[in-house]
């Protein structure tokens, strides 16, 4: 017995040191840079911010007719030209963004000029201080169309001129109150075909055999027909995380796709955007978007969007452990950076550019802060800032600092909302201000995609935020949680087989009028499955000009435009729709608020009331 227990005794020795060192041996591959995808002189996506660095595609300029704009355009070499301080040194122009406008254009007149700061890159940022760029004040014309528009600056070089375009880069609104409506899309992750294996499942649900995001292009023409004044995506737009390469594809992809957006577009970066693989995902970033930080104001509200993926470049290389797993090694969420995160007088970098600018706006009516990663959900518990467990013993990807940080200025700037995405859940906490008088909405929702397919606890989702008198009063849907399902059948407070689902939430069905009958005008059956009532101001088609206007059915015409040189016009509808009854489950069709809405010139409905009261 004692021989028995002494080698019983050896073997478990030898088995511990073993399992010591096989652990050891485990840990020091996947915590060490082992594995990383190459860096290579892989041409990057093209660069589209060059000259004219703001307004850009992702960063635009929200102004009203009659008004002014003033944007930022950096030449490069020979940037203090002091030639250009005279206005008549530069031009500039909007183009109708909207395919069926694109004919209407406006000439901008330069009314002043003068080298500065930027005022919309922060400071470290591409653009920003100690960097110089022009700051070029133009009038918008007062007859100037509400609408998105590209927009071309041109700055006077020697005997020629130095041109630059962003597309999408101006809105043109008509309001000028505190009432307005935006939709959150978070974690679109754009991805090829085929990527799915045993560690990190996706399925191949909304990706077409030539790699179209068709999913993405669903959930736009959803948000074009609702139409709200802005967008604001959250992040994680590409996946970038399976082979070196894949960044490059999915982001012209996606790239390709957002231009479908007929409504201003704000980007926030995930953690997925900013990966390196092959190419350094922050880079693209700001030759793309803009800057990875910034702000902004709608009528007296005022927006914080904020990186919290501020790792350094070694943290966010893309690796491959044992050919199973591939990861960077940090995707959780960090703002930098504090020596003390309860006292905000010791922030520095990204955290006192945060403290500044919601300082600078504490008179501001509404603030929101937007951000990829919650530090908040759970219940305080910032889920989103934590280290992940695998297999039981090893805890990566986390740990990151200022998720403390950011919530002490959140309570001391008493901001109104937080809106979040990164965990493809819907979760909304509350937290008071530290001196009363309001609380903190911690609003995170759940994705665009369809994830790992199969059935799952969420659906995919965006959710319309409604201001009124600068307070919000609506972010969710039938509850005070959940995001509005982009299609029938999704589950709230269970399980949905997203496999299933393919039938959109809301949608209008557009009826071609015959060769013969365009003066008939336009129609549509617009149908909604939604178990809420829904106000959809996107639809909009171009009809032959009649002499005495257009009488709508089923909905309200707010805008008619004469496209110039056709003798057409683009007339704009709106629609309320009643509730639906939506699905019980994806394999369960629901019964949708059904009705017909239609334009057409005043005297064809004139003569075809004639022609009902004739015997």
């Amino acid at each position: 017995m004692r021989k028995f227990l002494s080698r019983a005794l050896k073997v478990a020795g030898v088995a511990f040191i073993i399992l010591v060192l096989a652990y050891s041996a485990v840990a020091v591959v996947l915590y060490s840079s082992m594995g990383r995808f190459p860096l290579k002189d892989t041409p990057p996506p093209p660069r589209r911010i060059n000259n004219l660095v703001w307004p850009t595609v992702g960063f635009p300029a929200v102004t009203r007719p009659g008004y002014s704009v003033v944007v930022e355009f950096d030449p490069g070499n020979g940037v203090q030209d002091a030639g250009r301080e005279n206005p008549a040194g530069w031009k500039a122009s909007m183009k109708a963004s909207r395919a069926g406008l694109s004919s209407l254009t406006y000439r901008l007149k330069a009314l002043k000029a003068w080298l500065a700061f930027s005022e919309r890159w922060p400071r470290g940022t591409r653009h920003g201080s100690p960097r110089k760029v022009w700051r070029v004040e133009f009038q918008v014309p007062p007859e100037t169309v509400p609408e998105l528009y590209d927009l071309t600056v041109e700055a006077v070089k020697g005997e020629g001129w130095t041109p630059d375009t962003q597309p999408h880069s101006v809105s043109v609104t008509d309001k000028a109150n505190n009432d307005f409506r935006f939709v959150t899309l978070a974690d679109i992750h754009v991805h090829r075909r085929d990527i799915s294996w045993l560690f990190q499942e996706q399925t191949d649900k909304g990706i077409s055999r030539d790699g179209t995001p068709v999913y993405f292009e669903e959930a736009i023409e959803q948000v074009n027909l609702i139409r709200p004044d802005f967008v604001i995506l959250l992040g994680d737009f590409v996946r970038a995380q399976h082979s070196p390469g894949d960044y490059q594809l999915e982001f012209e992809e996606f790239f390709k796709t957002m231009l479908r957006f007929e409504v201003p577009v704000f980007t926030v970066p995930g953690n997925h955007d900013l990966y390196v693989n092959e190419v350094n995902g922050a880079k693209v970033w700001e030759e793309t978007f803009g800057p990875l930080r910034y702000s902004f104001d709608m009528a007296n509200c005022h927006f914080t969007a904020v990186n919290t993926s501020d790792w350094p470049f070694q943290d966010r290389i893309v690796m491959e452990k044992f050919g199973l797993f591939v990861y960077p090694r940090k995707w959780q969420g960090q703002v930098s950076r504090a020596s003390n995160e309860r006292d905000p007088e010791t922030f520095k970098g990204q955290l006192a550019w945060i403290r500044d600018d919601l300082e600078a706006h504490a008179e501001s009516r509404l603030r929101v802060v937007l951000m990829h990663h919650d530090p908040y959900t759970p219940d305080g518990e910032g889920r989103a800032w934590e280290n992940e467990r695998f297999a039981g013993a090893f805890t990566m990807g986390g740990g990151g600092k200022g998720r403390r940080a950011l919530l002490e200025l959140f309570s001391r700037c008493r901001v109104d909302s937080v809106f979040s995405g990164h965990l493809h859940c819907d979760d909304v906490g509350r937290e008071r201000w530290s001196a009363g008088g309001g609380e903190t909405v911690f609003a995170n929702q759940t994705c665009v995609y369809f994830d790992e397919g199969g059935v799952q606890e969420k659906y995919p989702g965006y959710r319309l935020v409604e201001i009124e008198g600068a307070a919000v009063t609506s972010f969710a849907y039938l509850d005070r949680e959940h995001s509005i399902p982009l299609y029938d059948g999704s589950v709230l407070d269970g399980e949905t087989n997203v496999d299933r689902l393919s039938l959109p939430a809301i949608s209008a069905e557009y009826a071609e009028p015959e060769a013969d009958r365009e003066a008939a005008g336009a129609a549509w059956t617009v149908r909604s499955y939604l178990a809420q009532p829904m106000e959809l101001r996107g639809l909009v088609t171009g009809v032959d000009s009649p002499d005495g206007g257009f009488v709508a059915r089923g909905g309200e015409i707010y805008r008619v435009v004469p496209i110039p040189g056709t003798g057409r016009s683009l007339v704009y509808l709106s629609a309320r729709l009643g509730a639906g009854v939506p699905g019980r489950s994806a394999s369960d069709t629901g019964k949708p608020f059904e009705r017909e809405v239609s334009v057409r010139p005043a005297e064809a409905e004139v003569e075809a009331a004639a022609r009902a009261l004739t015997p």
